[in-house]
């Protein structure tokens, strides 16, 4: 692979293990290609050239909406859903219309490390909790929104990645969904439902979404094509009670900017609209199940008892904890040595030191024979590490 065609952050003949990036073959270009050749030849051409509707485009709009009432019965209209540059994009909107510097949010401790990096650079009092297999510890968020009630300092937001989470790939479970559902109700503060994931299942069934279970109030939830698509399209969406949508919409930078990304916008819905993108997400299932079975099979291969690993469902991501005596400053210096790369725990933490002992490893990227081989060296190293 030349340097011209790998892609953000990845190192040209690398094992790129940290790689959140669907693999090059698994791209649909020969499909957006003759997709793109047609609508050439179409005489509304030139709208892809325009300026587009602050929304965003209205025929992805709407097939967005029909998809959500038919897959998920959710009483979703085109006033609950606009169409957003990417969910990155979205988490840095609603930071900046829900929030001021100095507001306190709750997020998961470990969480995906650039919403951190938005909600750092918007100043704002970010609260972790503790995570388990099943998701987020709801008594101690109880015990901390009480505790932030009382010196009057109420969330805005809880942060969440609910399915396959960035960084452990573990899936919240429903009952826990519920009651953080009835304690935003008390306590009044949002849900920012970041569903990135759902689309890359492995199982039958996913726990209804926060925005189903909440009835769509008091829940922001955003979805992307980068994962089913291509990340360089940069399209994603929003859906949301109906007056914060208007109000992202109304915002200066959409009216400014005409919608998000006009001219993909509208190679996406003619993908969608054809049928395309459901047969594409139905094959890019199992070609991940099969890349997440390899590195479960190579870590069982590979790592010491003493390390332990998450099983995902769905999703890009395995997360690691390694031995007490192994910290991943270290394991990190001898695998960049092998030209192995992984994403290093301390980055998904407000605290960087509770990640002193924590990998993320992705799956989504590397060829079969790669993640066997990356992760291989990985092992080797951890059993070096342990046994000095």
């Amino acid at each position: 692979m030349d340097l011209q065609s790998t892609p953000q952050g990845v190192v040209a003949g690398s094992i790129p293990l940290f790689a959140g990036h669907p693999a090059h073959e698994l791209l649909p270009i020969s499909t957006v290609r003759r997709l793109v050749d047609s609508m050439w030849s179409q005489p509304d051409v030139v709208r892809l050239f325009n300026y587009g509707d602050e929304q965003g485009n209205r025929q992805l709009i709407e097939y967005l909406a029909a998809r959500l009432q038919r897959s998920e019965n959710l009483p979703v209209c085109r006033e609950n859903l606009m169409i957003i540059g990417g969910s990155t994009w979205g988490v840095e909107m609603i930071s900046h219309h829900l929030t001021g510097p100095g507001d306190t949010i709750l997020v998961d401790a470990p969480s995906y490390r650039d919403a951190l990096h938005i909600f750092r650079d918007a100043k704002l009092d970010v609260q972790p909790i503790s995570i388990d297999a099943g998701g987020v510890n709801v008594a101690e968020m109880e015990r901390r929104l009480r505790d932030l009630a009382s010196v009057q300092r109420p969330p805005k937001f809880y942060y969440v990645v609910p399915n396959f989470q960035n960084p452990t790939g573990i899936t919240l479970k429903r009952e826990r969904r519920q009651a953080i559902v009835d304690l935003s109700k008390e306590y009044g503060f949002d849900i920012v439902e970041d569903d990135v994931y759902r689309d890359i299942r492995f199982v039958d069934d996913l726990p209804p979404s926060f925005y189903a279970l909440s009835g769509g109030e008091k829940v922001l939830r955003l979805g992307t094509f980068s994962k089913t698509l291509a990340p360089g399209l940069r399209i994603g969406w929003l859906i949301g009670p109906a007056e914060t949508v208007k109000r992202f919409v109304s915002s200066g930078m959409l009216r400014m900017g005409g919608g998000a990304n006009p001219f993909t916008a509208a190679i996406v819905a003619d993908f969608c609209s054809s049928g395309r993108w459901e047969g594409h997400v139905a094959w890019l299932r199992n070609q991940y199940k099969l890349r997440r079975d390899c590195a479960l099979a190579a870590l069982e291969a590979a790592m010491p008892s003493s390390t332990r690993w998450t099983r995902p469902e769905g999703g890009y991501f395995i997360w690691l904890r390694l031995p007490e005596n192994v910290t991943v400053d270290e394991l990190e210096r001898g695998a960049k040595a092998e030209n192995v790369y992984f994403a290093s725990g301390k980055g998904f933490f407000v605290d960087p030191e509770d990640g002193a002992h924590h990998v993320r490893l992705s799956f989504s990227y590397v060829p079969l024979e790669d993640l066997q081989s990356g992760i291989a060296i990985l092992g080797r190293l951890i059993k070096q590490l342990e046994g000095r």
